[in-house]
């Protein structure tokens, strides 16, 4: 069986590995300061990957990224604000072959990591899927008769998060109004902390994260309490949405905080109370593969492109 080199590109690190069909063969990590940028990570990145390389031949390197990708180009459009900027344009394709001799295949990160649930996680047999993606920002993606959603800019079902589910509600990066990630996701917290109405635990945290809110609202913090349920309310809209759009029987959650919990069935009784769809309403799942899954899905995404290069 072929083996890839495959990086994941993250919010607060970089993920490497040797893959091989399900297994990954080892694994590198690059942590990540801020703001981040392209051009200084390359270096330990490449010397990762040959590490990771040895002696014995890789059919290719897939590299997942946060933002907006146009997989046909195999180059960078657009990316978050203040998070790897000088990606823009940067010849990815041409940098792997001069520095590691390997044909390379771009793609959003989380269509990565459905492509790998799809192949060898939660999603195994389930050919018409959304992904909601929960963390620093919110990513989606979504499957539809087998076959993932790219459309014709590259850019389609990769914008979950940035569907409005509040009309009025705060702007956000991305420059839209009510999005989904403006009221729910890591980058989002300090503005939810301040508008709580008294000081509370999660006023004292130097970094708070999702995380965080929801052991502390277990615990009966009121302020927790009260961000935890606006998370969860944004998340299930976003998730709703996408069911609509798609035409989903399975919604998968992936992120840290999918493990707490409350997540899986407060979604899975939003969705169960206000799909409008023919037959039972989708099933809402959490991923399987964890941090591995968009760094597997090398294998699916090299069996299904490269007829195409």
């Amino acid at each position: 069986m072929t083996a890839y080199l495959a990086v994941d590109v993250g919010g607060s690190h970089i993920a490497c590995a040797r893959v091989r069909g399900g297994a990954v063969e080892g694994r590198r990590e690059i942590r990540l300061a801020a703001p981040t940028s392209l051009a200084a990570t390359l270096p330990a990145l490449e010397a990762h990957l040959t590490a990771l390389r040895g002696s014995e031949p890789a059919g290719g390197l897939s590299i997942a990224f946060p933002g907006l990708v146009d997989p046909r180009r195999g180059c960078v459009v657009s990316t978050p604000a203040g998070k790897f900027e000088d990606a823009v344009g940067f010849d990815f394709a041409g940098w792997a072959r001069a520095r590691l001799g390997l044909p390379l295949l771009l793609e959003v990160d989380g269509r990565m990591a459905l492509l790998g649930e799809h192949r060898f996680g939660a999603l195994r047999g389930a050919d018409d899927a959304v992904l909601l993606s929960l963390g620093t920002g919110i990513g989606s993606a979504a499957l539809m008769q087998g076959t993932v959603v790219r459309g014709r800019g590259g850019h389609a079902s990769v914008l979950g998060g940035h569907l409005t589910v509040a009309i009025g509600g705060p702007t956000c990066l991305c420059g839209n109004v009510g999005c989904a990630e403006a009221l729910a996701s890591s980058w989002a917290l300090p503005r939810l902390i301040a508008a709580l109405p008294r000081r509370g635990a999660l006023h004292d945290l130097a970094a708070p994260d999702l995380k965080a809110v929801f052991d502390l609202a277990r615990g009966g913090d009121a302020g927790a309490e009260s961000v935890r349920a606006a998370c969860l309310a944004a998340w299930a809209a976003a998730a709703l949405n996408l069911v609509h759009a798609y035409d989903a029987t399975r919604v998968l959650v992936t992120g840290g905080v999918a493990a707490a919990e409350e997540v899986v069935p407060f979604i899975q009784s939003h969705v169960r109370r206000h799909a409008w769809c023919l037959g039972e309403p989708p099933l809402v799942l959490r991923g399987a593969l964890g941090a591995d899954a968009a760094l597997l899905a090398a294998t699916p995404l090299w069996e299904s492109r490269r007829d195409q290069l």
